[in-house]
C-alpha cells in the first residue's frame, strides 16, 4: 500500500484491521507532528519463559540463563524472577532481571541471564513476574552481517551492524544464544554497548560468551537488536536544518522510512503481526490548513 498524509488539524488517521496487512505508506506531511494513541487491547497469547539447567561461569558464580518466546501477536516488555535461598537462610529472595532484548516482539525470542552469588542456592526455575504490552512499531533499521560460528580464542560472535535508515540510533546492543553441538543454549550473550550509530554507519560487534563453556560452542542463534530509548525515532530529516516530528502506534513492522523531497512525502514500509491484519495510528499537529491525502497501494482515501 501507499498513503499519503498532508498538514491538518491534529489529523489522526486509523486503519482498520482490514485495512493494514501489509503495505508501502507514503504520507504527505510538508511539516508535522505526531503524538501517541491510546493503548489497545492486552497480549491474549502466551510468553514462555525456556530456562536451561545453572553453570557455574569463570567469576564461580552461578548462571541461570534461557529465552522469553513471544507467541502473541502483541510486543511485550517482560520482568523475569528467580527464587534464591542463602545458606543461612531459609526464607527465598526473589531476583528480577530483564529480557536482553528490552521489547519482545510476536514471534520472536530474547534471551535472558541471572546471575546467582556464592553462598546462594537457586530454589526452582525463572518465572514471569509480569508482561507489558508495548504498542510501538518495530523498525528494521538495522542490518546485521556475522558468522554463526564461534570466532578466535574467546569463541565470540564476531560481526558488522549496519544502519540503514536515515535516522540516529542510539544505545544499540546486538544479543544472541549459544548452543552446543546437540542444539541446547548454554549460555545468553550481548555486545558492546552503541551510545550512537548514525545513518549509513557499519560498527563492528563481539559478544563473548562466559569462558567456561566456550570448548563446548557449536554455534550463536537468534542474532537480534537492542535499542534502547530512542527520542531520534520520532523526527526524521528532511535537509537544510529542517525535520519532521511525528509519532506511530500500531503491532506492526516499520521499514525503509525515508523523507521523499520530490513529493514532500514521508514514506515507509508497514507489515502487521497479526496475520488478519488490525490498527494502525498516526496524529500530526497542525502546521498548516492543507488536507491529509492518503494513498494505499496506489488508491487515494
Amino acid at each position: 500500500m501507499s498513503m499519503f498524509f498532508s498538514r491538518v488539524n491534529d489529523a489522526v488517521i486509523r486503519l482498520r484491521a482490514e485495512s493494514i496487512t501489509a503495505a508501502l505508506l507514503t504520507i504527505l506531511i510538508s511539516s508535522v507532528s505526531m503524538m501517541t494513541l491510546p493503548h489497545a487491547h492486552a497480549a491474549t497469547s502466551p510468553i514462555n519463559v525456556i530456562a536451561q539447567p545453572p553453570f557455574t561461569g569463570s567469576d564461580g558464580k552461578l548462571k541461570v540463563v534461557g529465552v522469553v518466546k513471544n507467541d502473541g501477536t502483541v510486543p511485550v516488555e517482560v520482568m523475569l524472577g528467580l527464587h534464591v535461598v542463602a545458606k543461612s537462610s531459609t526464607s527465598p529472595v526473589t531476583l528480577q532481571e530483564p529480557t536482553y532484548g528490552r521489547i519482545i516482539y510476536p514471534a520472536t525470542i530474547s534471551p535472558f541471564k541471572f546471575t546467582i552469588e556464592p553462598g546462594w542456592s537457586v530454589s526452582g526455575g525463572p518465572v514471569m513476574l509480569s508482561a507489558k504490552q508495548i504498542l510501538v512499531p518495530h523498525y528494521n533499521f538495522l542490518t546485521l552481517s556475522y558468522s554463526n560460528i564461534p570466532v578466535g580464542s574467546d569463541g565470540a560472535l564476531v560481526g558488522t551492524a549496519k544502519n540503514v535508515s536515515p535516522l540516529n540510533l542510539h544505545n544499540v546492543t546486538i544479543l544472541a544464544d549459544v548452543h552446543n553441538a546437540s542444539g541446547v543454549q548454554i549460555d545468553s550473550v550481548k555486545s558492546q554497548l552503541f551510545p550512537l550509530i548514525k545513518p549509513g554507519q557499519s560498527v563492528s560487534f563481539t559478544a563473548v560468551p562466559d569462558p567456561t563453556i566456550k570448548s563446548h560452542i557449536a554455534y550463536f542463534s537468534c542474532a537480534d537488536i537492542s535499542i534502547g530509548n530512542n527520542p531520534a525515532l520520532n523526527t526524521l530529516g528532511i535537509g537544510n536544518g529542517q525535520i519532521i516530528a511525528y509519532q506511530m502506534n500500531g503491532v506492526v513492522q516499520i521499514s525503509d522510512l525515508r523523507y521523499d523531497n520530490a513529493t514532500d512525502s514521508l514514506v515507509f514500509g508497514i507489515k502487521h503481526y497479526n496475520p488478519a491484519g488490525g490498527p494502525f495510528s498516526l496524529k500530526m499537529s497542525e502546521t498548516s490548513k492543507n488536507p491529509v491525502s492518503v494513498i494505499m497501494d496506489g488508491k487515494l482515501y
